[in-house]
């Protein structure tokens, strides 16, 4: 009898433990799911990147010393030690090694082709020696040449920059440092002005560290490959950038990851040229071999894949995007000042704001992406027309806009998500708007929305549910909305009975005087939402304009309204609206 108690205990025990182990992997995996959409580590960018340069044991090469003064070809692995001109000429390198150049004060002239050429190698690496200042440049004609070859540097297989010397190349023909395999900078100063793109690699770029002045025609830094998900991607782990492109300032075909650095990205003439005039995209700044027209873009920092920025500082003025993803953008952390003629981020599908401050100073629409969650930051948006953006939105404003962008029609999957972070909206068209829905978990968001009555401070199509956090969100009352009953925050809509001007001040106090809400107006408004989880149900507010009393009300309901209602779809909890001009 004992025995048969002790096997009924042993298989309760079993029994406890399996389900605890059912209920934590449950949670485990629920917490995972939800993880999945609030990081951005979810977002694919791993980077498989070329080392095989680190392998070589230099020591073990035979090494060669030449003063330069006329052509030099290479045909024999091992360390070339160089100095002196060649006034017209270049280097070329033709072996099925690896080759080491190290450059000590050389100067490269070549009317007729690249300063540096290789033709066949397993692995360059071209070195500047401390101190030293180093200068090539190439003819505007090259003769002798095949077609593809059009660069300053160019090279057919792999080829690695490194040492603490300077780096001078003036591209006449089109490129400054071209690879048609992987390009990698460990290190150095370049200074490269362009007829073409300042640096290209087929593959990749991977750029570790240096500090790059680029003036190019067309793109700063690129890399080309789109018919490998595996290549195309440019990696930058750190470094300081001034670049100053006709087009794209950085630019990959898949893959960009951006782990810190300082960045100084001027596209296409900048801001100045803004997405609603007629000669938009037709970008030429420099009178050159630069394609003017449409097809081409001048966006900050572009990717056709994924693109994740870890930390950074970033100044940024594009007459496109300043930065865009034709699929998702990671932004995990990082200091941004934008200035852009057309959207500050843009991602056609997934935009995560993990942390960072963002100052977008201008734009046409601020952020914009299918889908966006905002878990942290401090983020401040002025835009000529929406503010923050899902989908394209619910108006006609950027209808036949050169640089309107086209958006799958599906509102379910089109949400804004702001989980915290202090985020302030400057928007002449709508603040907040969303081609979906908008959700609001914490953080706190003021909104300076329009005045003109076609848009709202909130513009919605299926609900905005608060569940957290603080929102004040100011407007015109044509097209206004407030927030959903299903919400749990308390909420206050108002519709003023006349239009309020810049330098008013709205103030809400409950019973005791005590301030629950102050707003000061950057621009007239006739319209007002606010939720705060200092708002209680039961509880009488009066709101004082300009320190004199408006109304009293007290909070009955998840939405208090104040003022006339509208039965024109535009009220707390619109009914589904098929509209045009999704940009």
């Amino acid at each position: 009898m004992q025995k048969e108690w002790k096997n009924k205990n042993f298989i309760f025990a079993i029994g406890f433990v399996l389900i605890v182990l059912l209920i934590f992997c449950f949670c485990f995996f629920q917490n995972k799911e939800k993880m999945k959409n609030s990081v951005t580590d979810t977002i694919d960018i791993n980077i498989n990147t070329d080392d095989d340069e680190e392998k070589i044991d230099w020591t073990k090469y035979e090494t060669y010393a030449y003063e330069l003064t006329k052509s030099l070809t290479i045909t024999k692995e091992g360390v070339y030690q160089l100095t002196g001109t060649i006034p017209d000429g270049g280097i070329t390198i033709h072996t099925s090694g690896n080759v080491k150049l190290v450059l000590e004060n050389v100067k490269i002239t070549n009317q007729k082709g690249p300063a540096i050429y290789v033709e066949e190698a397993e692995n360059v690496v071209i070195e500047t020696t401390k101190e030293s200042t180093n200068f090539l440049e190439d003819g505007s004609i090259y003769s002798g040449y095949d077609a593809e070859v059009n660069g300053t540097i160019f090279s057919h297989d792999d080829i690695t920059f490194d040492g603490e010397g300077t780096l001078l190349i003036k591209a006449n023909n089109e490129d400054g440092i071209v690879s048609k395999d992987d390009l990698k900078i460990k290190n150095g100063t370049y200074e490269i002005t362009a007829n073409g793109d300042g640096i290209r690699g087929k593959d990749s770029v991977y750029i570790q560290n240096g500090t790059f002045k680029i003036e190019s025609s067309k793109d700063g830094i690129k890399a080309t490959n789109d018919t490998n998900p595996e290549k195309g991607y440019v990696y930058i782990k750190n470094g300081d950038f001034v670049i100053t492109s006709g087009l794209d300032g950085i630019q990959a075909e898949t893959k960009l990851l951006i782990e810190n650095g300082t960045f100084s990205i001027k596209t296409g003439g900048g801001s100045l040229l803004i997405s609603t005039q007629e000669n938009w995209g037709h970008w030429n700044m420099f009178d050159n071999k630069s394609n003017n027209n449409t097809k081409e873009s001048a966006k900050g920092i572009k990717s056709q894949d994924h693109l994740v920025i870890e930390n950074g500082t970033f100044t940024i003025d594009a007459s496109d995007d300043a930065i865009h993803s034709n699929q998702y953008v990671g932004i995990k952390n990082g200091t941004f000042t934008i200035l852009s003629g057309d959207d500050g981020i843009h991602a056609d599908a997934e935009l995560i704001i993990e942390e960072g401050t963002i100052r977008i100073n201008k734009s046409y629409e601020g952020i914009e992406a299918s889908k966006i969650t905002i878990n942290a930051g401090n983020i401040q948006v002025t835009s000529l027309d929406d503010g923050i953006n899902v989908a394209g939105g619910n108006d006609s404003s950027s209808m036949n806009r050169p640089g309107a962008n086209s958006f799958k029609d599906n509102a379910s999957d089109n949400t804004l998500t702001i989980n915290g972070g202090n985020i302030y909206v400057d928007a002449s068209g709508d603040g907040l708007d969303a081609n979906g829905s908008i959700y609001l978990n914490g953080g706190t968001v003021v909104i300076d929305g329009p005045e003109n009555a076609l848009n709202g401070a909130l513009d919605y199509d299926k609900e905005f549910v608060i569940k957290g956090g603080t929102i004040l969100a100011a407007g015109a009352s044509g097209m206004a909305q407030g927030v959903s009953s299903n919400s749990s925050i308390y909420n206050v809509f108002i519709q003023f009975t006349k239009n309020y001007n810049k330098g008013d001040k709205i103030t809400i106090v409950d019973e005791s005087n005590k301030e629950i809400i102050s707003y000061t107006a950057s621009k007239s408004f006739s319209s007002l939402v606010i939720a705060s989880p200092d708002l209680k149900k039961e509880n009488a507010y009066t709101i004082k304009i300009n320190d004199n009393d408006y109304e009293t009300f007290v909070i009955a309901s998840i939405t208090t309204n104040i003022g006339s209602t509208k039965e024109n779809g535009r009220n707390n909890e619109p009914p589904g609206r098929n509209k045009t001009g999704h940009r």
